[in-house]
């Protein structure tokens, strides 16, 4: 699974190189030598200090910190923002596909990707685990830490690995100012109809004849706005 999400992100990143370079840069933290907590509550359980567990608090960038969970024979991080942790056991652990025994604890930091105003839109971690055939291998996982901390993917390189996070980023800049855009182009159209998530539906209800007025660039926005005016309205 994360194979294939990895191969769908390469290409959407891509869309980077038809727009503007975004000033993107890296900060590093370690994940070695950090300080040892006695016991960390997850949403779903709770961590202890144990013979087999251990639990360390790092130093991470933009009010994160970084647990790193040793929880043999397998480890994987958790985020804290704020007074909020985000547990990455998931993704890093118990739903790791690339082999046996993931393990963070080896590495020696992480890298967060920082968007142009400074704050972490994504981290970079190298994963170690053991393939089937025994043999020792690493990959690095990619996070998207706009929102809830999410997988983006796995790369092979460093540079793979900016290029799934940046690649979101501009994307999703580039889709916020064509949303703007569109937004506009249909309150000129739509005048008359009081702004809101019905005024489109409705406004085409009235006036059909303003899909012949949608700029190329907005018509796939613009179906789906109204289809989705429909559905709300049972169809009608």
């Amino acid at each position: 699974m994360i194979r294939g999400i990895t191969l769908s992100l390469l290409a959407l990143a891509s869309l980077a190189s038809a727009a503007p370079a975004a000033e993107l840069k890296s900060q590093y933290t370690s994940l070695q030598n950090c300080p040892a907590v006695d016991r960390l509550k997850l949403a779903n359980r709770t961590l202890e200090k144990s013979d087999r567990t251990a639990i360390f608090r790092c130093a991470g960038v933009g009010g994160f910190s970084v647990y790193v969970v040793d929880d043999d024979p397998r480890s994987f991080l958790v985020l804290e923002r704020g007074k909020t942790l985000y547990s990455l056991e998931r993704p890093m652990a118990s739903a790791f596909s690339l082999g046996n025994f993931p393990n963070v604890t080896g590495a020696k930091q992480a890298e967060w990707r920082l968007d142009p105003a400074g704050a972490p839109a994504g981290l970079i971690v190298r994963v170690a685990y053991q393939r089937a055939d025994g043999a020792a291998a690493s990959t690095l996982m990619v996070f998207d830490l706009r929102g809830e901390p999410m997988i983006i993917g796995a790369a092979k390189t460093n540079e793979e690995a900016r290029d799934l996070i940046d690649g979101l980023l501009v994307a999703r800049t580039l889709e916020e100012k064509l949303s703007r855009e569109c937004n506009a182009i249909y309150v000129s159209l739509c005048k008359g109809f009081p702004p809101g998530p019905e005024m489109l539906g409705g406004c085409f209800d009235a006036r059909p004849e303003i899909a012949d007025e949608v700029p190329q660039k907005c018509v796939a926005d613009f179906q789906t706005n109204v289809e989705n005016y429909h559905q709300a309205k049972g169809g009608h």
